[in-house]
């Protein structure tokens, strides 16, 4: 069982990378401005075919702070639309039997809000169209 909360960013990335493939530490310059100015600190991964964007931080800013640290993770490319991408690793990170405390996923993208509610996010930021879901469900009282 992983414990994010004692994971450095190095252990986080090679965590994503068995679901993303290859990184680079380089933001791409077309990354969405308002993905940038959600985030107050972390550590930002982009995967390097530009199909998928994600992001790993602890305590972002974006939504509450969790007691714990939380993996982040948005994707946005409206040309990778309707070729299952990010449904694809969103389902890869479901079956990840590694996870078992709760992790937050945030996404946000041009015009996806049916392809986040159909995979069962709620709006967090309405300003920023800001998509999350804790995966699993954190247990009520804990």
């Amino acid at each position: 069982m992983l414990d994010f909360t004692k994971m450095d960013d190095g252990e986080i990335v090679t965590f994503l990378a068995r679901h993303i493939g290859e990184f680079t530490d380089d933001p791409s310059p077309d990354f969405p401005r308002n993905i940038r100015l959600g985030l107050k600190g972390g550590h930002l991964v982009v995967r390097k075919n530009v199909e998928t964007f994600a992001i790993v931080a602890r305590n972002s800013g974006v939504s509450y702070r969790p007691p714990h640290a939380e993996l982040v993770f948005l994707y946005s490319d409206p040309a990778a639309r309707g070729q299952g991408k990010a449904s694809e690793l969103i389902e890869s990170i479901k079956a990840d039997p590694d996870i078992v405390e709760p992790i937050k996923l945030l996404c946000c993208g041009d015009e996806r809000h049916r392809f986040f509610e159909r995979h069962a996010f709620n709006l967090a930021n309405d300003e920023n169209g800001i998509y999350a879901m804790w995966y699993p469900a954190p247990v009520a009282g804990n």
